[in-house]
């Protein structure tokens, strides 16, 4: 069976003759949006808390004056921040999985947001299980 002057068409635009049955973003799609969002959000916490923990840095006046600056990581905060990194990994590989599930056609995505999400909560876990445990 020859094909039709439809069907070139649409092998032309790239398209075929599947109907679109998304009427546009349902539950999933949403939820993937909103940990997007929570994941982005958690991050300002933990970026604060990584500068809290972070040894203090030595001015001129810190040594003119004679003033003493913690030189080590404050443990305690860090735990905190390892706490929150370990969330957003748990929070970001559920969004990772959703995505995947829905990514059934050419035009779906995934979202680069929950893979940065991703990679920096793990970094982030390893150098503390490297410097701090052990």
């Amino acid at each position: 069976m020859e094909p039709t002057i439809h069907d070139r068409r649409n092998q032309q635009n790239g398209t075929t003759n599947h109907r679109e049955r998304r009427k546009g973003p349902d539950v999933w799609l949403r939820s993937i949006q909103w940990i997007g969002m929570i994941s982005w959000g958690l991050m300002l916490p933990l970026l604060f808390l990584i500068d809290r923990a972070k040894p203090e840095f030595e001015t001129f006046f810190d040594k003119m004056f004679d003033i003493q600056v913690r030189s080590t990581w404050d443990q305690d905060v860090f735990r905190w921040a390892f706490y929150l990194m370990v969330g957003l990994l748990v929070l970001s590989a559920g969004g990772l999985a959703i995505n995947k599930s829905r990514k059934r056609r050419r035009e779906d995505y995934y979202r680069i947001n929950l893979v940065i999400i991703f990679l920096l909560s793990a970094a982030g876990i390893l150098y503390y299980l490297m410097n701090f445990i052990g």
